[in-house]
C-alpha cells in the first residue's frame, strides 16, 4: 500500500508542475510526449518499490536484489521530467513570481529527496538506516518538495482564476521564503540524527547521545514552516476579502 500511495499524490502535483512551469517560462514544456511517457511509467513503477521498506524482515538476495534495481528505476522517469522542467526554464523566459518560486523550490527539495531515495535503495545502507529519523528526512523531502510544494504553487496559479482575486505577491514571497528555509531548517537535520541513531516514532531520547542540538534545530525549523502556512492563510483571508 504504502508506496503506491506516495506516488498517486505525486502525480498530480507532476500535473500542476508542467502547467506552471511552462506557463511562467513562457514556452511549451520540452519533449512533451516524453514526459508523458515518463509519468505513465513512474505510475507503473511505483508498485514495484514498496519491498524496500521490508529490506531487515529477512527476504532473500534474489528479493532483495528485484526490489532494489526496481527502486533505483524509478530514478530515470523522474529524473526525465526534472530535466524536462529545467530546459523548459533553461529555453524559455521565466517570470519569477510566486508560483513559479513554489514549482522551482519544490524541484530543488524534490531532487534531494531523490538522491536520498537512491540511497536507501542499496539494501546495506538501508540496514543502516532503516527505521531511523534518515527515513523521516527522506520521506518529507519527496512529499514537501514532490506534492506539497507544487500543490502551493497551484494555489497561487489558479486561486485568482476562480475566486476572481489575486493573491498578494508580496507575501507570497514572504510564504515561500519562510516554507523553504523552515522546511530545510528542519529536516535536513534529520538526516544527520538518523544516522547518529535516532529511531523513529519516538518523543524522546537519553541526554548524551549527541542528539540534542539536531532535534533542536529541527524544532525551530518546523516553527518557522509553520509560521510560513500561516502566513498563507492570511494571504488568502485578505485576497478573498479585498484582493
Amino acid at each position: 500500500f504504502g508506496h503506491p500511495e506516495v506516488y498517486i499524490m505525486f502525480l498530480p502535483a507532476v500535473g500542476i508542475l508542467s502547467h506552471v512551469v511552462q506557463t511562467f517560462s513562457r514556452r511549451p514544456v520540452t519533449s512533451y510526449t516524453l514526459m508523458v511517457v515518463a509519468l505513465i511509467a513512474t505510475a507503473f513503477i511505483s508498485f514495484g518499490l514498496w519491498v524496500h521498506h521490508m529490506f531487515r524482515t529477512g527476504l532473500s538476495p534474489v528479493a532483495m536484489g528485484f526490489f532494489a534495481a526496481a527502486s533505483m528505476l524509478i530514478a530515470i522517469p523522474n529524473g526525465i521530467q526534472v530535466i524536462g522542467w529545467i530546459t523548459t526554464l533553461w529555453a524559455g523566459k521565466p517570470v519569477w513570481r510566486t508560483p513559479l518560486l513554489f514549482g522551482v523550490g519544490g524541484l530543488v527539495i524534490f531532487l534531494i529527496g531523490g538522491i536520498t531515495g537512491i540511497m536507501v535503495a542499496a539494501v546495506p545502507f538501508n540496514w543502516q538506516a532503516h527505521d531511523t529519523h534518515f527515513i523521516v528526512a527522506h520521506l518529507h523531502y519527496v512529499l514537501i518538495g514532490g506534492v506539497i510544494f507544487p500543490i502551493f504553487a497551484g494555489l497561487y496559479y489558479w486561486v485568482p482564476k476562480f475566486s476572481g482575486k489575486l493573491l498578494g505577491e508580496r507575501l507570497g514571497r514572504w510564504n515561500f521564503g519562510l516554507m523553504s528555509v523552515g522546511f530545510n531548517v528542519g529536516f535536513f537535520p534529520m538526516h544527520l540524527s538518523g544516522l547518529n541513531g535516532m529511531p523513529r516514532r519516538v518523543y524522546t531520547y537519553p541526554v548524551g547521545l549527541g542528539l540534542e542540538w539536531t532535534n533542536l534545530i529541527s524544532t525551530i525549523g518546523a516553527a518557522i514552516f509553520a509560521l510560513g502556512l500561516l502566513l498563507f492563510l492570511v494571504n488568502l483571508a485578505l485576497s478573498l476579502r479585498r484582493g
